[in-house]
């Protein structure tokens, strides 16, 4: 049963292709592309399903008929790519004798996979001549056939740079002995204008050699990049390549490079990149030696390698870096030693904080301890110095605990603020309002339960920070102070906090947008809290917070802000939601 479905379809399946290739050849860039839709779906099921590939291979060979447009052949081309065969060689042969169509047919050659479309490709090389050169060249690339040796050769010492460097790179990816002497034989008589493609074929046969076990002929050719006179990223592969595959992992080939005098710069950072990945008993002190060898650029990259190693060895060469005379190496050196060292580094980077030379310096210490790992133990560690600290040295402190947030720093920056009213108690109610504006969810209950249980300057300090809170998740909180309290201070501070997260949650569609507005009106108390709430609810458009706002159309003292807020959500519902704009604004005209 299953054989007679399959054989019906391959009935009809000629036939429906024929149908869509027949207005297909005819296509022109602009006009109707369905017919060339219907064959694309028909290239992915073929591509699938090797049973279907005939029928779909016919139908993209007769989009190559010389009345068909060129865009339909250039189609069909890309089509054979995937579903082609040696059936689709005599058509292509066809193309590749003119010059305005061999660059398509390659396209479809380079796909097909069978030793006569290698051929073909080649037999066309040799008479070719002007721009299908080059293309042809580009489809025997990946190929990497070793009957493609000796015509690629020839044409690696073109005149025409162009095509030689394209000939140079398609010979770099043939895994075959004669390739690799082709290139060889380059490599003595390279210019300038080959170097990069002769370097790029070179790293190529290099890694063929290792990949076969030859290490003595792949670390030759890549001993010979690595010479000045190659390209610089010629010479970072080549030594890239080496570190990859010395038996040590490169620690000794990395010694020696950081060891020259003079130090080759495009090596160097190469072989500092190595350092992470090098293993064995003492390399991080191996390599941390050699620092004061390094210019500063390349120091600071040590020390970023020693960070990604964090042994305590390299530990224990970031922490001496801590002391350098160059500033940016102390900054690297105080990012990875917080990084590492945790709580244990406080001590390390608040005196380094207290004794920087610069503003820059200081930022970067502060973010050394912002990023400071160790959880919770490195926040006690923080919050510790800074009660310790006084003045202006207490302040840059602050900052770093409203940027690392979490329980334990928003409790002690609440404190702060609550404290006596000085530089240090602003700065602590600046730094929960970052808290608030980051809406870091571990704070959060540290504030709320300030609002609901604290003394009255404890509540005002954190209502304020609820009150800036990025999202909706301080809504409760807030909600309850504006409906409850009789302190007209702090319900103003709760309305305005609502206020504007229900502004910034008109982004969000969800079914309790309309809900919040009827809150907020609900609690309302005068004409003045009327109007603010409506100046926001007028950038909320959907048909449930429409009809909220025509309800206020009734209250005289709000009368002209209400009608013009419906305008307003009735133009944004216009295309979305015709009739009940439509009808919002019958209301108002009704009620002149």
């Amino acid at each position: 049963m299953q054989r007679n479905i399959f054989l019906f379809w391959c009935a009809v399946s000629v036939p429906l292709l024929g149908c869509a290739a027949t207005p297909a050849a005819a296509y022109e860039s602009g006009a109707d592309a369905g017919p060339l839709r219907q064959l694309e779906q028909q290239i992915c099921d073929a591509a699938r399903d090797p049973g279907l590939r005939a029928a779909c291979e016919a139908a993209l060979l007769r989009l190559l008929a010389p009345e068909a447009s060129f865009e339909a052949k250039r189609f069909a081309c890309s089509g054979l790519a995937v579903v082609g065969s040696e059936a689709s060689l005599p058509a292509l042969e066809a193309l590749l004798k003119t010059e305005e169509t061999a660059g398509i047919a390659c396209l479809a050659l380079g796909g097909l996979r069978t030793e006569k479309a290698g051929a073909l490709l080649r037999a066309a090389l040799a008479g070719a001549g002007g721009p299908s050169r080059l293309q042809l060249v580009s489809a025997l690339d990946p190929r990497a056939e070793a009957a493609s040796v000796a015509p690629l050769a020839a044409l690696a010492r073109d005149a025409d740079v162009t095509l030689a460097c394209a000939a140079v790179r398609a010979l770099g990816v043939i895994d075959a002995a004669p390739a690799r002497e082709a290139v060889a034989a380059l490599r003595k008589e390279v210019t300038p204008a080959l170097a990069a493609a002769v370097g790029a074929a070179s790293l190529c046969g290099a890694e063929q050699r290792f990949a076969a076990g030859d290490r003595t002929a792949g670390a030759a050719v890549c001993e010979e990049l690595l010479k000045p006179a190659w390209p610089a990223n010629v010479r970072r592969g080549a030594l890239g390549l080496l570190l990859r595959t010395d038996d040590d992992q490169g620690v000794w080939r990395v010694r020696r490079v950081l060891s020259e005098t003079p130090r080759d710069p495009v090596l160097a950072a190469v072989a500092i990149a190595r350092v992470p990945e090098l293993r064995g008993p003492g390399v991080s002190q191996t390599f941390g030696a050699l620092i004061p060898r390094l210019s500063p650029a390349e120091q600071v990259l040590m020390v970023e390698a020693l960070s990604a190693r964090g042994d305590e060895g390299a530990r224990g060469v970031l922490r001496a870096q801590v002391s350098s005379t160059d500033s940016a190496v102390r900054g690297a050196a105080l990012g990875a030693v917080g990084a590492l060292d945790g709580a244990a580094a406080v001590g390390v980077l608040t005196k380094a904080l207290a004794g920087a030379s610069s503003p820059e310096e200081a930022k970067a210490v502060q973010a050394a301890l912002v990023g400071l790992g160790g959880g919770e133990d490195a926040d006690r560690a923080l919050i510790d110095a800074s009660r310790q600290a006084a003045g202006q040295d207490k302040l840059p402190l602050l900052d770093v605990l409203s940027r690392r947030g979490g329980r334990l720093c928003a409790a002690e920056l609440l404190a702060t603020a609550c404290g006596p009213e000085d530089a240090a108690s602003r700065a602590a109610a600046q730094g929960l309002v970052r808290i608030a504006g980051a809406g870091d969810a571990a704070a959060l209950p540290v504030l709320q339960q300030a609002v609901t249980h604290g003394g009255s300057q404890t509540q005002g300090a954190a209502l304020r920070a609820l009150a800036a809170w990025r999202g909706l998740a301080a809504w409760n909180t807030l909600a309850g102070v504006y409906l409850k309290t009789g302190d007209e201070s702090q319900r103003a501070l709760a309305l305005r906090g609502l206020v504007r997260a229900a502004g910034e949650a008109h982004a969000d569609p969800g079914a309790d947008r309309a809900e919040r507005y009827r809150h907020l009106l609900a609690g309302a108390r005068g004409a003045a809290e009327r109007k603010l709430i409506l100046s926001v609810l007028g950038g909320s458009a959907c048909p449930e917070t429409l009809a909220l706002a025509l309800t206020l159309l009734d209250d005289p003292e709000i009368r002209d802000e209400a009608e013009g807020t419906v305008r307003r959500m009735a133009k944004a519902l216009e295309t979305s939601h015709p009739e009940a704009a439509r009808a919002a604004l019958q209301r108002v005209e009704k009620g002149k």
